[in-house]
């Protein structure tokens, strides 16, 4: 009888434990999970639940020219619904991700990129370089303390620096139209909108003349600028061939900066937009103070302009071979009359020419822009106020 009752009680225990395994067994049994995954600065950056403690790698040259990018995560498992296939990459031409073994999930990258073998695992996150060459930069959070308290520092001076964003048209004012889906406002916006995230990561303090598609008169622009006592006012548009038969002809990236007015309506306008700095004035005393200001604003605008310029060129060639340099050149641009700072206008390339259109609809070569410019601005600002 004692028996029966013991033997009862054992197994009793045992089918509650065999419960509490199946129950527990998603958790038990999970591993590493793989939790999401992102494209940031020319790189995959794969996210897991936990510290990931091995990585192997190995690659399988094609026929076609591709390489087959193998990179196995050891001790990790992919969830339901999970995976990479949604990204794309100019270089890439498939994401793949699938659990290879009970204990390791297996990531495939099929590019046309020769050497892809820079990747690097630390923490909770592995970084896969998608440019030949290329070493991981996603890793900012290991700095130092000293390090960061330094970068703190730096980013705390910057912040004081001040910088007004000008996406050319906007709402009524379409700007230049090319082929049914080139339209100038939408895709200078998105440039100034990566712009406005990289001075601002930078550690500068950003404002832009137009949040959203709207319509914002031309002396708008700079009286908003001067509003903010903004240190660089940067006006951003792109440039459209006069006809169809000169489309292959006009190109290249170009870089304006206000001129001394040559015309009696952009004197006028200068007049307009710094009148109420002269109020009670005469008129020998104004005259001659516009005429300091304006060499003081030119000289700097230039300056910056070639900043600007060599850093943007910089950047997309890096990666999109020859771009034409169109110089950095005067003109009495409207948007920059009245700027109570250095002031620049970009034209980030032709939206009518094959090449240059395709590109300024390309994400990652907007992205590339957008950092030769925040570079260029940075540099500027290195050299003139130490």
């Amino acid at each position: 009888m004692e028996n029966n009752i013991f033997t009862k009680k054992i197994l009793y225990r045992y089918i509650i434990l065999l419960f509490l395994i199946l129950l527990f067994s998603e958790k038990l049994f999970a591993g590493n999970s793989f939790v999401k995954s992102r494209i940031r600065q020319g790189e995959l950056r794969l996210y897991f639940s936990s510290k990931i403690e091995r990585v192997t790698y190995f690659s399988i040259p094609l026929k076609d020219g591709t390489t087959k990018y193998v990179y196995d995560i050891h001790g990790a498992t992919l969830p339901k619904g999970k995976g990479i296939s949604h990204h794309t990459f100019r270089t890439v031409e498939s994401f793949r991700i699938a659990q290879n073994s009970p204990t390791k999930v297996r990531v495939v990258i099929k590019s046309k990129e020769k050497a892809l073998d820079k990747h690097e695992f630390k923490g909770k996150m592995l970084i896969i370089p998608l440019i030949a060459g290329r070493y991981v930069v996603g890793f900012s959070d290991s700095l130092s303390s000293s390090a960061k308290e330094s970068k703190k520092d730096s980013s705390s001076k910057k912040y004081h620096y001040r910088i007004v964003i000008d996406a050319g048209h906007g709402g009524k004012d379409t700007g230049a139209i090319c082929c049914g889906n080139k339209i100038e406002k939408f895709i200078v916006f998105s440039i100034a909108s990566k712009l406005k995230k990289k001075l601002e990561a930078k550690g500068f303090k950003v404002y832009m003349t137009r949040d959203d598609d709207s319509f914002v008169k031309l002396p708008k622009r700079t009286e908003f600028a001067n509003s903010k006592k903004a240190d660089i006012f940067i006006s951003i548009h792109a440039n459209a061939a006069p006809s169809k038969k000169t489309r292959d002809i006009f190109k290249g990236i170009e870089v304006y900066y206000l001129s001394p007015a040559k015309t009696q309506r952009a004197k006028d306008a200068a007049e307009k937009e710094n009148a109420v700095m002269f109020e009670g004035k005469d008129f020998y005393t104004k005259n001659e103070y516009l005429s300091l200001l304006n060499r003081e604003k030119i000289v700097e605008s230039h300056k910056l302009g070639l900043d600007v310029s060599n850093e943007m060129l910089k950047n997309v060639r890096s990666h999109f071979g020859s771009v034409l340099n169109g110089g950095v050149k005067p003109a009495n641009f409207w948007v920059l009359v009245g700027a109570q700072m250095p002031a620049i206008l970009i034209e980030t390339g032709y939206i009518t020419h094959p090449k240059e259109g395709e590109n300024l609809m390309n994400n990652y070569y907007k992205e590339l822009l957008a950092k030769g410019i925040a570079d260029g601005i940075e540099l500027y600002l290195s050299r003139v106020y130490k």
